[in-house]
């Protein structure tokens, strides 16, 4: 070990004293890192480095053989960079890290060279880090990527249930993506998540838009004490690579061991219709995803759905003990009311649905498959006996284990919605979904949102609007396919033809959370929104 800090120690110590002449000299300090002089590429060539300069850095280009191929992915974390420079002014808060690729096989064997091209915010130009390398496209290249979560703090405190995320990338597929622990293998991660950061890093690599993996790590069957964690991949023809190693502390206790979960609908921000007693009642409205069967005309009930699950230690089993539906903290439902609904045909404030879904993401966690929870929520009811008020209200789940722990989902603030009620006059509005971003997405470049609306009378959706923080962004495409959305309503006209989608520039935004809400007009006029998603915009370029 002692070997390898040397190494480190003295790498960092020459690069320092080849760059430090450069930054006493100017305010401008950049550097390839890899690929090196004279070194043998395929497949997919990463490039990267770090740039700094007193201004903002606008781009960095690629060029191979003097053409240019890409920009490159900016703003990316340098912990070594940072302690390289530690006098540097701002270094603390920077980022100065920039990746990009290309594909080896788009140019003959042989020798090449590379360099990149910064420019800054007051069009300052520089070149740097020309270099020659030797393509042969006959090599194997072994897989590549990075482990995002845990990060490259020196030890991570993990209890219950902890994420490791990442991507990886190989130009001949990924065949499987590993979590190890102690060097062995603990679990296969779920491969093939969304990460539109990394297609943009690679544009010569088509699959490297669906690169992203995820691996739930069940910690009470990992002893307490130190481990080493890694991820390996490993390609289609078999070769392998660990991509990332982290040291974790493991330490379980009941009490840090609760429920988890999420809420899948309704969206925050969704309109809950009922029929109240003031109104005479109208048609029952859609739902968002389709109810489990047809409601009667006198009642109009919101189908309220999620997963939760739970962790015990080596002394208990875990497991989910109930569930409640909570409206601004009170309880209006319980899973120890679950029972066989004949009007909707299945049982009703429930925990124990079927959700593969979930086991997919927490194959080893109790309950996974049947991790699912279903309630019929009456706002009618709840108007007209239980003294709740028409207007915006607040919709959590209370989740608690056999332990006599418990958990609000998504978070103690929970969600809002609003009730409203609905008339025998009312053409009531169109509903739908948005399937993308999901919560919490990164995004950068343009990226295309999309999700389906229906209508249930005459004339059916007519616009589907796109707002960002409040600001309209325009009028989605609408009427595109969607097998899986007339399988759920059959006996709606066209509800084959009911997505939607639309293209958002995210560079017209800043480098921040933002909140989608997508607004339906029908063919009355009346309009509803579907709901609201939070998504995180990311353009260091």
């Amino acid at each position: 070990m002692m070997w390898r800090w040397v190494t480190r120690g003295l790498v960092l110590g020459c690069l320092f004293a080849f760059l430090v002449p450069s930054l006493l000299a100017q305010d401008f300090i950049a550097t390839i890192d890899s690929p090196v002089e004279g070194e043998v590429v395929s497949g997919m060539v990463l490039v990267k480095g770090f740039a700094l300069d007193r201004e903002d850095i606008s781009r960095i280009d690629l060029y191979v053989d003097d053409q240019f191929q890409h920009s490159a992915n900016l703003g990316l974390p340098r912990i070594d960079v940072i302690q390289a420079f530690p006098d540097y002014e701002g270094i603390q808060s920077r980022r100065p890290g920039f990746q990009t690729g290309f594909s080896a096989n788009r140019f003959p064997d042989g020798n090449h060279t590379i360099h990149v091209r910064v420019t800054t915010s007051d069009n300052r130009s520089f070149e740097i880090s020309r270099r020659t390398i030797v393509i042969d496209n006959s090599v194997n290249q072994s897989p590549f990527g990075h482990l995002d979560i845990p990060d490259t703090a020196t030890t991570h405190d993990v209890n219950g249930s902890f994420p490791v995320v990442g991507w990886a990338a190989d130009v001949d597929g990924v065949r499987s993506v590993d979590v190890l622990v102690d060097n062995l293998v603990y679990q296969a991660a779920v491969y093939g998540d969304p990460r539109p950061d990394v297609g943009n890093n690679f544009p010569d690599l088509p699959s490297a838009l669906f690169s992203g993996f995820v691996a739930h790590v069940d910690s009470t069957r990992i002893p307490e004490g130190v481990h080493n964690l890694a991820v390996r991949v490993t390609d289609r023809l078999g070769l392998s690579r660990i991509i990332g190693r982290r040291t974790i502390q493991v330490f379980n206790s009941t009490n840090n061991l609760r429920p988890f979960g999420f809420i899948d609908e309704p969206l925050r921000d969704a309109v809950l219709y009922g029929s109240c007693s003031q109104l005479a009642p109208g048609p029952p409205p859609l739902i968002s995803p389709a109810p489990p069967t047809p409601q009667t005309p006198d009642r109009i009930s919101t189908p309220v759905r999620g997963w939760a699950l739970d962790l015990g230690t080596r002394e208990d089993t875990g497991r989910v003990a109930y569930v409640e539906l909570l409206i601004d903290g009170a309880r209006v439902l319980s899973s120890d009311d679950c029972a066989f609904n004949p009007i909707f045909g299945t049982e009703v404030n429930c925990y124990g649905i079927p959700r593969f879904d979930v086991q997919r993401y927490y194959p080893t966690y109790p309950d996974s498959p049947r991790a699912g929870f279903v309630f019929s929520l009456d706002v009618g009811d709840l108007v007209n006996n239980r003294g709740f008020r028409v207007g915006n209200h607040t919709m959590k789940m209370r989740v608690g284990d056999l332990e006599q722990t418990f958990a609000d989902i998504p978070n103690t603030s929970g969600i809002p919605v609003f009730f409203r009620c609905a008339s025998a006059s009312d053409d009531l509005p169109a509903v739908g979904f948005i399937d993308f971003p999901n919560k919490s997405d990164f995004v950068k470049g343009n990226v295309t949102f999309f999700g389906w609306a229906l209508d249930q009378n005459f004339g059916g959706v007519q616009t589907v609007e796109i707002y960002v923080d409040g600001n309209l962004m325009g009028l989605a495409q609408y009427g595109l396919p969607r097998t899986d959305v007339q399988r759920a309503y059959p006996t709606i006209a066209n509800s084959i033809n009911s997505g939607w989608r639309f293209t958002l520039d995210t560079t017209q935004f800043s480098d921040s959370i933002h909140r989608l809400t997508v607004r339906t007009t029908d063919g009355a006029g009346h309009t509803a929104e579907i709901g609201s998603v939070d998504f995180y915009v990311d353009n260091p370029n």
